[in-house]
């Protein structure tokens, strides 16, 4: 039986009901609730802008520390507002504006990001999305030293080579004083597998990135939100 201190959560794909939805799972915040009633320390990881997680893991009623910008802000009340990043994304960001203008748009959040900047792969150019991130990824990097990007499936990315989930889930149990043998994860896509490698137990939801699913140690038989149901209620039940 596995046993499990602290749940660290991406919250796109995995706390909505669908990978293309921004609609959030009802059932799986009654989950997450319940594993916070139960003891748990549960952690939302995301790439969104640093409020808007903070935000929902206020009005979840979720008790762990919040990571923004895909590991470049981490945010607690004890805390405060943690910076790992080393460096503002802002001018890699306004050049792949400009360069891919035809496939790529700004995002409204980008007002409220401090360090990584996100631009969303127009519908025109959808059917062919990992070719346009592929070709913005190269671009970045080879045209700005130290800068890189990363797809979520829901927006590019652009952010400091030394920014990734990884790291800032890493930071957090350090802090926390927690081992990682006693932490797990859920996630759903590629950019997810560097805080998951990190855990434990870490899980990926059924739709997941097939290379996400190759690199946890659990893949479970739902999607999205009702994923994140399945795997809570096996860990309170013990059945990890």
């Amino acid at each position: 039986m596995g046993f499990i201190s602290v749940l660290f959560l991406d919250v796109d794909g995995t706390l909505t009901t669908d990978r293309r939805s921004y609609d959030l799972d009802l059932e799986a915040v009654e989950a997450l609730r319940r594993a916070v009633k139960s003891g748990v320390i549960v952690s939302l990881v995301s790439s969104n802008a640093l409020p808007i997680v903070v935000g929902l893991s206020r009005y979840i009623g979720l008790n762990g520390p919040v990571i923004g910008e895909s590991g470049g802000l981490i945010y607690s009340d004890m805390w405060g507002i943690v910076e790992l990043a080393d460096k503002v994304a802002f001018e890699p960001y306004r050049a792949v504006l400009r360069v891919f203008s035809e496939c790529v748009e700004d995002s409204w959040q980008n007002r409220f990001r401090i360090y990584e900047f996100v631009v969303r792969i127009k519908s025109v150019c959808r059917s062919r999305e990992w070719e346009v991130f592929e070709s913005i990824k190269g671009f970045v990097e080879s045209e700005f030293p130290g800068f890189t990007a990363s797809y979520s499936g829901y927006g590019v990315h652009i952010h400091s080579t030394s920014v990734d989930k990884g790291r800032a889930v890493k930071y957090v149990l350090e802090r926390l004083g927690v081992s990682s043998e006693c932490a797990g994860g859920i996630g759903d896509s590629l950019v997810d597998v560097s805080f998951l490698s990190v855990l434990n137990y870490s899980a990926a939801v059924s739709n997941a990135d097939e290379v996400l699913k190759k690199a946890v140690r659990y893949v479970l038989s739902k999607p999205s939100g009702k994923g994140v149901v399945e795997f809570i209620e096996k860990f309170l039940s013990g059945f990890l």
